[in-house]
């Protein structure tokens, strides 16, 4: 009986694609630590149940331990904040108690029988001192995080997917080094190394590499404003963000004519969120997040913005661009629904709306799911196949190179050109010219008259 037990073990297990995850809803003493969370997820890397065992029971470990250090005590450095704001404030308001009878002598550690509270005890020395930092109880982490993430906020300094990301960083690292939170002068660059490390076997070194970014923006953060000194432990790490990355191939001619008549069953939004990916090149994020105030005419050129709010990809991203001729019907349609259903963005019933920011989730995984079912389940095959795809066919086309980086929002440094549109060099009926010749490549594709062929221009990113 024990032993079937056993064998049939798998709790907090879940299996996807022969590879086991752990799977455990947020314990209510961590939740301060995964504030956007319902689920822990992590995958264990490993389709042997008895493996993905253990695994789980380390971890299960691992978090045990840091509930009982969440409630074995506060953090020191807010406590020693809590006693610096009272005794400021006796400090301030009555520096004499009685006649001729200071505030600090009949506070001092021993009067209060604080002697063995060592926040207490620096507390008081930092006011009596009149020092405004302490070199033992400095910035913390999670402190800083907080103060640039107001700072944030009110300076509109970042989206809000950016500043998810920040958060979710620090969760990431502070989680790894086992700790609710950390002083940043205790940070040490062995532990940045270690960090790294750990998180090279499970994300790309693109993800890792902006990770170290972040947190390296925080500390030069607090130093900016004197609450750490010495040198960034996050500065310096060389991180090769293109081994092992997998680039998106593009589908075949028999696969793009498939995926385009099996999106003819789906809501016509759907189906014109591929037709756009495949004639435009938009990232699928640049598309969900199209507004209808980003939709507009220009010359006769039915023209959408993209990246206009300021969450592009890259600087380069933000650009206006024409909606591809094959695309008008389905795109005004899909423009008046919206409009009758009171939203903002033109792919309304697509869009969703997560704590991060991301508009593209609910999307992207539908699309993966249609793609996995009726296409191909290979990985190197995606949304982002279309971007390559258009890339690809700019080629073909020989459209010409500044033209290509304007369409696609690549780095148009270099760009002399001081007529036409925006003054980026292009007219709308210039690109829409460059736009239709991609057109007649994608067609000749479907036609089976034109092999596909990996382009020199795909830039290799991931949505």
């Amino acid at each position: 009986m024990v032993c079937r037990l056993a064998m049939n073990d798998r709790k907090y297990l879940k299996l996807r694609h022969n590879m086991w995850y752990f799977q455990k809803r947020v314990p209510k003493a961590l939740r301060s630590l995964y504030p956007d969370q319902v689920l822990i997820e992590q995958s264990l890397g490993t389709g042997d149940i008895k493996e993905a065992r253990q695994q789980r029971d380390i971890l299960l470990g691992q978090l045990r331990q840091r509930e009982q250090m969440l409630k074995a005590k506060p953090r020191p450095r807010q406590r020693f904040q809590q006693y610096v704001e009272e005794l400021s404030q006796i400090a301030a308001g009555e520096p004499f108690v009685g006649p001729g009878v200071a505030w600090h002598e009949v506070l001092d550690p021993e009067s209060t029988k604080k002697h063995d509270d060592p926040e207490y005890i620096e507390a008081y020395r930092m006011v009596t001192q009149g020092r405004r930092e302490s070199e033992r109880y400095g910035a913390t982490l999670d402190e800083v995080l907080e103060h640039f993430i107001r700072t944030s906020e009110r300076e509109e300094a970042h989206t809000e997917e950016t500043r998810s990301r920040f958060k979710k960083t620090v969760q990431s690292f502070l989680r790894y080094c086992n700790e609710d939170d950390l002083p940043l002068d205790k940070i040490e660059r062995s532990k940045v190394f270690d960090f790294i490390d750990h998180c090279r076997e499970r994300q790309s070194g693109a993800t890792v590499h902006g990770a170290i970014s972040r947190l390296k923006t925080l500390w030069e953060y607090a130093y900016s404003r004197d609450w750490v000194k010495g040198q960034n432990p996050f500065d310096k790490h060389k991180i090769n963000t293109t081994k092992g990355r997998q680039k998106k191939q593009p589908f075949t001619s028999a696969e793009l004519r498939k995926l385009l008549e099996v999106m003819e069953s789906q809501p016509q939004s759907m189906q014109l969120l591929t037709q756009m990916g495949l004639y435009t090149g938009a990232r699928i994020s640049e598309l969900m997040g199209l507004r209808l105030e980003d939709i507009k005419e220009d010359d006769g050129v039915l023209l959408m913005g993209i990246a206009q709010q300021e969450d592009g990809k890259t600087q380069a991203a933000s650009r206006w661009i024409p909606v591809p001729l094959p695309c008008h019907v389905a795109f005004k349609n899909v423009q008046a629904s919206a409009a009758d259903a009171g939203s903002d963005y033109l792919f309304h019933d697509l869009v969703s709306i997560r704590p991060d920011g991301r508009h593209a989730y609910a999307a992207t995984k539908r699309f993966g799911e249609i793609k996995k079912k009726h296409i191909t389940g290979r990985h190197d095959k995606g949304f982002h196949s279309l971007r390559v795809m258009m890339a690809t066919a700019l080629q073909q086309a020989k459209v010409d190179e500044y033209e290509t980086a304007y369409l696609l929002g690549h780095s148009r440094k270099g760009l002399t050109m001081s007529y036409g549109y925006y003054s980026k060099g292009y007219d709308a009926q210039q690109l829409l010219a460059a736009q239709n010749k991609v057109v007649e490549v994608i067609q000749r594709w479907l036609e089976n008259q034109s092999r596909i062929s990996l382009s020199s221009l795909s830039d290799g990113e991931e949505d």
